[in-house]
């Protein structure tokens, strides 16, 4: 049960960084983002755009911050001991995957954009079922 819990959580941190890495590198916003507008990116004045590109990246410097440091605990509790990372693998995951999950949740009930709330319920689902797991296979342990 803990490798599953670990195996889910590094799962969580790769998807993370990688949704990260998107959108520190993103150069205009997603066609969703198009949608929710109801404008295209290139009718949007400069100053606008470079607003919305610096959003972008905060939430892709939260993500790929997030994500390394799941990812990087995950491995090392698999590697050696648990006990360091059982409280902040639930609290990082639960956190920032609620907290985006939110977000989205806001944009798609907001605006007329689709953005992908259910992946992000799904990331959530993960970190909750990782959490599960988790406190399971180290009740014994504390």
């Amino acid at each position: 049960m803990l490798r599953v819990s670990l195996a889910i959580y590094i799962g969580l941190g790769i998807g993370l960084f990688a949704l990260g890495v998107l959108y520190l590198t993103l150069t205009q916003f997603m066609p969703y983002h198009a949608d929710a507008l109801r404008t295209e990116w290139s009718e949007l004045p400069a100053n606008y755009q470079g607003f919305i590109i610096g959003l972008l990246r905060a939430l892709g410097a939260g993500a790929t911050v997030s994500g390394l440091a799941i990812a990087w605990m995950a491995v090392v509790a698999w590697r050696n001991e648990v006990q360091p990372y059982r409280e902040l693998l639930p609290i990082i995951s639960i956190g920032y995957s609620g907290l985006l999950c939110w977000a989205t949740w806001t944009v798609a009930t907001r605006t007329p954009g689709e953005p992908p709330l259910l992946l992000n319920a799904a990331a959530l689902g993960g970190a909750m079922i990782a959490t599960v797991l988790l406190a399971v296979a180290t009740s014994n342990t504390r």
